[in-house]
């Protein structure tokens, strides 16, 4: 099956990379130059390039161009800081696109990991985050209402989930588990992934108040993000 043109561009970038006819701090062909090359619109072009950019394969620099790189974007596996500083710190725009946001029964599985009884009524969000209109994550999270009981009624174009918890939930004790994993077609539609790509997870429980205050699943594509572990005693902010 041919594959989406912005892919086609991408494979053909990286070889080029590869085959060192790109080198290092080197600027790429214009956006212009290469919807000729591949007889497409810029926007897809721009499509290849911003997911380019988030594997760290390139820069881009308003009015100069897109140059080769060795760096790529990533995340800390135990400090997660809020996404929309993280990416905003990196030069790029921050955007999300709110799944749900719903008061729902817990199923058992959930009820086990909150620690209360089967059917007992929580909060549930999911929620796609995007860097230059990429998406680089996929949130679902099971909160327990009398941690945070406004958590519902939150306008989450304005605070991401996480940085609303981190003011209202005092953390005490965070517990990651971090694997890689293959993703069903929901989801690889809300991360415009393709089948047969992994996903790096992390399943994140977090204690406060002395009691279970969240379960989170966090989906990062691997092309698109690399994970790294630094801890600061004093830093809090695990939510």
């Amino acid at each position: 099956m041919k594959q989406p043109v912005f892919k086609e561009i991408k494979d053909f970038i990286k070889k080029q990379i590869a085959d060192k006819v790109y080198l290092p701090d080197e600027k790429i062909p214009t956006e212009m130059e290469l919807s000729k090359q591949f007889n497409t619109s810029r926007p897809t072009v721009n499509k290849a390039l911003s997911e380019l950019v988030l594997e760290g394969v390139v820069v881009r620099f308003p009015r100069s161009g897109t140059f080769v790189t060795h760096q790529k974007a990533q995340t800390s596996i135990l400090d997660l800081r809020n996404i929309a500083d993280e990416i905003k710190q990196r030069g790029n725009d921050y955007t999300n696109e709110l799944i749900c946001l719903e008061e729902i029964k817990a199923d058992e599985k959930i009820a086990q990991v909150l620690n209360i009884v089967k059917d007992q009524r929580i909060y549930v969000s999911q929620m796609v985050h995007k860097e230059n209109d990429v998406p680089v994550r996929y949130d679902i999270r099971y909160i327990k209402p009398s941690i945070a009981p406004d958590y519902i009624k939150q306008d989450f174009k304005k605070i991401t989930p996480s940085l609303y918890l981190q003011k209202s939930c005092p953390v005490q004790k965070v517990d990651n588990t971090i694997e890689a994993t293959m993703v069903k077609e929901p989801i690889q539609k809300l991360l415009d992934i393709v089948s047969n790509e992994p996903c790096l997870l992390i399943s994140r429980v977090v204690i406060s108040n002395d009691e279970v205050a969240s379960y989170s699943k966090l989906y990062y594509p691997s092309s698109r993000y690399k994970l790294n572990s630094m801890i600061d005693s004093t830093d809090r902010n695990f939510v």
